[in-house]
């Protein structure tokens, strides 16, 4: 297996810092977020993602994954077609959509959902870069395996993945190894999140991002779903986690690879 660290928290960094936090706390490679107000966004790609990909590389680090915007819904948008092309020229293997939103009648909007994901599957199978979606809890289509399976179930995999988030599916979704079984063919990317319930005076019971192994996953289930289902892929720490300073977010960065490494094998 591989590990990333997805960058969306690193937002103040520039690639040179960037690359030497995932070099110093042990991972293989980025998970890059490409979005606006980052140092790689949708209108610089063309000349900063290449950039980035050298400044990693010089580090002994790969990019393995770039996270576009969650409100990327249409593959017929500049957007795309900037973030796409831009990925093909350096090769990166895969681009993380947005979510396509549930607006009140599921048939109409999953139907909507999957012609639009047929459109990013046109610009994966042209660039030779997968597109991945990304099990995301809340009014989101896709947010948990059964609902991705629907989403996915007419595209090909060797264009378009599954990115499967243990704190996602621990909120809403069933056992993690049925998660994976029930998105088998697509099976891409697991995401890792640890989550904690906390009762709020205003909104109720609301989650939020810990680290792995400090909240309501079930990791003994994460194991047995890896194994089981023998993936070797690539799986991204997304550290979404508050933390009082750089240096306490690279040491629980450490602690979660070290403890992902020994789970997994």
């Amino acid at each position: 297996m591989q590990y990333l660290y997805f960058t969306k928290t690193l937002k103040d960094l520039d690639l040179q810092a960037v690359a030497a936090f995932c070099k110093e706390i042990g991972v293989d490679g980025v998970d890059l977020t490409v979005r606006p107000g980052y140092p790689v966004t949708p209108d610089n790609a063309a000349t900063a993602l290449p950039e980035a990909v050298k400044i990693f590389r010089d580090a002994g680090l790969i990019l393995g994954l770039v996270s576009a915007a969650t409100d990327l819904t249409d593959p017929d948008g500049k957007t795309a077609r900037a973030i796409f092309d831009a990925c093909a020229k350096v090769e990166a293997p895969a681009v993380k959509t947005g979510y396509f939103p549930y607006k009140g009648s599921f048939d109409d909007d999953m139907k909507v959902a999957r012609i639009r994901l047929a459109g990013f599957a046109r610009l994966a199978e042209r660039s030779k870069v997968r597109v991945v979606y990304h099990t995301h809890s809340g009014a989101n289509l896709g947010n948990n395996a059964a609902g991705l399976r629907l989403l996915l179930q007419d595209c090909d995999p060797h264009h378009v993945g599954a990115f499967v988030d243990t704190g996602h599916t621990a909120v809403n979704g069933g056992p993690f190894p049925m998660e994976l079984d029930m998105v088998r063919s697509w099976l891409s990317m697991i995401a890792i999140k640890d989550m904690v319930w906390e009762k709020t005076d205003n909104a109720g019971w609301q989650y939020h991002v810990v680290p792995a192994g400090d909240g309501i996953v079930r990791w003994s289930e994460i194991a047995r779903g890896v194994k089981e289902r023998r993936f070797n892929g690539t799986i991204s720490l997304h550290g979404e986690y508050e933390t009082k300073d750089l240096d306490e977010r690279k040491t629980l960065a450490k602690r979660e690879l070290e403890f992902l490494k020994k789970l997994l094998g």
